[in-house]
């Protein structure tokens, strides 16, 4: 019995510290190759290349829309690269706006390795990269899908902004993971806690938090959660049957452009 204890003691220990070790592979999935833009449904964007703070070049995509419209600044999910979101950017320059695809470190053939932290920096320069542009804080319009929404909200606590969009937002990512490793003493082994239920209150934007009643990913109830801690204005938009990453295909992008469009 003794034998069997340790060898289950030996096993899990052994678990608990390929998951330490580890954890960024399975919390950041990047599409490490450049994204090609002119295969893409954008071939109007251009690349820009946008420098961070602790001296990197990061493969983005810009379009300057009208100028009377804010610029929206997106910041992607944990998988895949920007041109992936394509799409997105597509129905939001038919709109007239401005669209700034930001390319993460580790991300689209960019140079690092992702981090909350290097995100936040990431994030940082997309601002900066907005400011040479023309655009003020009140001009600009924070995107983030998924895990975006945590580098959107790190951001959005130390500036006012036209507005703020969470599109299948977590509460933090401490509690997806208790969640999924419910045996493990996640807590104490998370580098990268995006913990965005901690940071809500501090938002000063108008904020529209979307979210899918079929998301098997981020269930649906974790932003509602999050939404609740939000200060006012705010809106909470459920599509029904929608999943973690089609809410497009539910009307999502006629949602958001009303949602800009009421701010001023």
């Amino acid at each position: 019995m003794l034998k069997i204890l340790l060898i289950i003691g030996a096993f899990y220990v052994g678990l608990v510290f390929l998951l330490f070790i580890f954890q960024r592979n399975i919390l950041f999935v990047p599409d490490r190759s450049k994204p090609n833009l002119t295969d893409s449904n954008v071939p109007e964007m251009s690349e820009v290349n946008i420098e961070t703070k602790d001296g990197l070049t990061l493969l983005s995509w810009f379009y300057r829309g009208q100028a009377e419209k804010p610029v929206i600044i997106y910041f992607q999910g944990n998988a895949g690269n920007i041109s992936d979101r394509d799409y997105k950017a597509r129905f939001l320059i038919d709109n007239g706006f401005s669209v700034l695809l930001m390319g993460y470190r580790g991300y689209g053939g960019n140079q690092g390795q992702p981090s909350e932290e290097g995100l936040k920096s990431d994030g940082e320069a997309a601002l900066a990269f907005a400011a040479k542009e023309g655009f003020k804080t009140t001009d600009i319009i924070l995107y983030g899908e998924s895990l975006g929404t945590g580098v959107v909200v790190n951001l959005g606590i130390s500036s006012e902004f036209r507005g703020l969009i969470l599109e299948a937002p977590y509460t933090s990512i401490e509690a997806l993971a208790k969640k999924r490793y419910w045996f493990i003493p996640v807590g104490l082994l998370l580098r990268d806690k995006f913990d965005s239920i901690n940071k809500v209150s501090q938002l000063n934007s108008p904020t529209l938090v979307i979210h899918g009643d079929a998301d098997k990913v981020i269930k649906m109830d974790y932003g509602k959660q999050l939404y609740e801690g939000i200060p006012q204005p705010k809106k909470f938009i459920a599509f029904p049957g929608g999943g973690h990453s089609n809410l497009f295909d539910f009307g999502a992008g006629i949602k958001i452009t009303s949602f800009i469009d009421t701010l001023e």
